[in-house]
């Protein structure tokens, strides 16, 4: 369990309490047009925050009740994944989850089309609403999860406590995960009936939120690759140990992670907890580019240090130091 002074960078918005002494501090603060999509990403480029501060720990400081759900949507939207906060003197390590929400039992996919649910808050009208407890996963109601899952689109009225309405919320984007979490709508539970799939009248489209998030991180690569036409600077040794570890043969890493291969050449996931039969039947290649997937765990190829983190849970400095300075085998399939 880390301690908030573990981290090496806190992002913080309007209200968020400050962050301990030592540690770089980034302020997204959302404008005030009064669109909170265009108002949090326009606080997110003003912000400075880069794709490189992500390589590093990384905390949101949530202010008090439900008022940061909206810039940490945007912050995971710009990271591509979760980010762990710090609410209610509490550190929440969202980023050690496990992927998706497939291990949460749904009722079947309901009869018909569901355009819209609503989970949380007082019974919806027009539209079947769900109720969870983000404290108590285990006790899931299928039927709850059907609704999350399957809806088009799905609104969500939060907690009033600022941890319970980050847990909720990380909770439902993973029950609702296909190859990325799905966010849902931030509602009050009082908005009309949706008239349409795509109703501006139900809250705060988070989704839509995310998505230009990661539009705008996609926008600083692009201009990164254009500046790199420009005579390259010198490497940095941070760099190069990235570039060193990521050239070791994933078939190493897979090795040391516990995996083995069989006669066909196909290797056993180091995941085996996300697999129904711990993977008895092996669902992992690897490429000629030295990179591997397992058709049940990974949306697309990942190469050492991708590996490394997602299945060990640490930072890609951390997964480069597990690959480069020791020979440590820590067999995941044995844990």
């Amino acid at each position: 369990m880390h301690k908030l002074s573990d981290y090496v960078l806190a992002v913080r918005t309007t209200g968020s309490p400050p962050a301990p002494e030592g540690i770089k501090t980034v302020d997204l603060v959302p404008g005030e047009s009064g669109d909170p999509i265009a108002d949090t990403i326009a606080g997110l480029r003003a912000s400075g925050l880069t794709a490189a501060d992500f390589r590093s720990r990384v905390i949101f400081l949530a202010p008090e009740g439900i008022a940061g759900l909206v810039p940490y949507a945007a912050l995971c939207g710009f990271a591509g994944r979760r980010v762990d906060a710090y609410a209610d003197g509490a550190v929440l390590e969202f980023s050690r989850l496990a992927p998706d929400g497939e291990k949460f039992a749904d009722a079947g996919r309901p009869p018909g089309h569901l355009m819209w649910g609503q989970v949380g808050g007082p019974e919806a009208e027009g539209m079947p609403t769900a109720h969870v407890d983000a404290g108590s996963q285990r006790l899931l109601d299928p039927a709850a999860v059907t609704v999350i899952r399957y809806a088009a689109r799905l609104r969500m009225v939060p907690p009033d406590a600022a941890r319970d309405a980050l847990a909720t919320f990380v909770l439902v984007a993973a029950i609702r995960r296909r190859s990325d979490d799905r966010f849902p709508y931030l509602s009050t539970g009082t908005e009309p009936v949706p008239s349409t799939k795509d109703d501006p009248e139900q809250g705060t489209d988070l989704e839509k939120l995310r998505r230009e998030a990661a539009a705008y991180r996609q926008e600083l690569r692009s201009e990164r690759r254009g500046a790199d036409m420009l005579p390259p600077s010198p490497v940095s040794a941070h760099n190069k140990r990235i570039a060193e570890a990521k050239a070791v043969d994933v078939r190493t890493v897979l090795t040391r992670l516990g995996s083995f291969a069989d006669d066909d050449g196909l290797w056993h996931c180091p995941r085996p907890r996300k697999h129904s039969n711990g993977d008895e039947n092996p669902s992992m290649k690897v490429y000629g580019d030295n990179r591997t997937r397992c058709h049940r765990c990974d949306a697309e190829k990942v190469g050492p240090i991708r590996l490394v983190i997602e299945v060990l849970g640490v930072t890609p400095d951390e997964a480069a130091n597990f690959i480069l300075d020791s020979d440590r085998v820590v067999d995941m399939r044995a844990s």
